[in-house]
């Protein structure tokens, strides 16, 4: 045993309701430690000098009346919290609400709205361009290709099914990057 167990039953060990292992080995503990045996002579000194003292006569009804006001003063702190929570749980619940809702903001607005910061996302949007004249077909090469296209499918019985048609380049669609 050591002296923090010792300490948790002393008043046991005094009384004398401790079972036989517990009594001994707290009798073995007290013979090698110095401390604990003078804590335990110092608490039985104490126990005999108010034995000593007189009786004091109370009031038959005075456990009662001590046992209830105990109990009315758990009920009043319990009360007073409880007062307190009714009283301000609409106002709490709304500032949780509020500081909640500016949090989300905050994250919404540093991970995805803000423009040209670092680390942030690249945005893009879609632009329609005039086409460059590089990407514009010669007018005597587009009426060459659709002669020949004319032609080849003349000359066929068969009707073509597999149509291609020309890409309309008058107006480009095109990804930019800011």
């Amino acid at each position: 045993m050591d002296c923090y167990s010792f300490d948790r039953i002393i008043s046991d060990y005094i009384d004398a309701n401790l079972n036989v292992k517990l009594r001994q080995e707290a009798n073995e503990h007290i013979s090698v430690c110095p401390r604990c045996k003078e804590k335990l002579s110092d608490l039985k000194s104490i126990l005999s000098e108010l034995s000593s003292l007189p009786c004091r006569e109370t009031r038959p009804d005075f456990e009662s009346r001590l046992m209830d006001r105990i109990n009315q003063t758990k009920e009043q702190k319990e009360s007073r919290f409880i007062r307190v929570f009714q009283d301000y749980s609409r106002p709490i619940s709304v500032i949780a609400a509020v500081m909640l809702l500016v949090a989300t903001s905050i994250f919404v607005y540093t991970s995805v709205v803000i423009p040209n910061s670092p680390g942030s996302i690249p945005s893009a949007e879609i632009r329609s361009v005039e086409p460059k004249k590089s990407m514009t077909m010669p007018a005597t090469t587009a009426a060459n290709v659709r002669s020949t296209l004319v032609s080849t499918t003349n000359e066929s019985n068969h009707p073509d099914t597999n149509k291609v048609e020309t890409p309309n380049y008058n107006k480009q669609i095109m990804m930019v990057n800011e």
